[in-house]
């Protein structure tokens, strides 16, 4: 009993290349994360707001806005 070591001798952890493979795990995750989140806020949030600006320039009338302003006073020289 005096040869024999104190703890147990299971099999440690490996640690050789853990540093190395937890960050292609992250990278792997940030980038596909990265992905859909650039996907949903380009359907959530700028396709309805291309279609409103397209939909306000199909009846926008830059001339009769125009006259709008003038006969409220909001210009100086007209």
């Amino acid at each position: 009993m005096a040869n024999t070591p104190a703890t147990s001798s299971s099999a440690g952890p490996v640690l050789r290349g853990l540093h190395n493979a937890t960050i292609k795990r992250n990278l792997a995750v940030a980038l596909g994360l990265t992905a859909i989140i650039t996907v949903a806020f380009k359907i959530i949030v700028n396709d309805p707001k291309k279609a409103a600006y397209a939909e306000f320039y199909q009846k926008y009338d830059a001339n009769k806005s125009f006259e709008r302003m003038k006969a409220a006073g909001r210009f100086q020289s007209c």
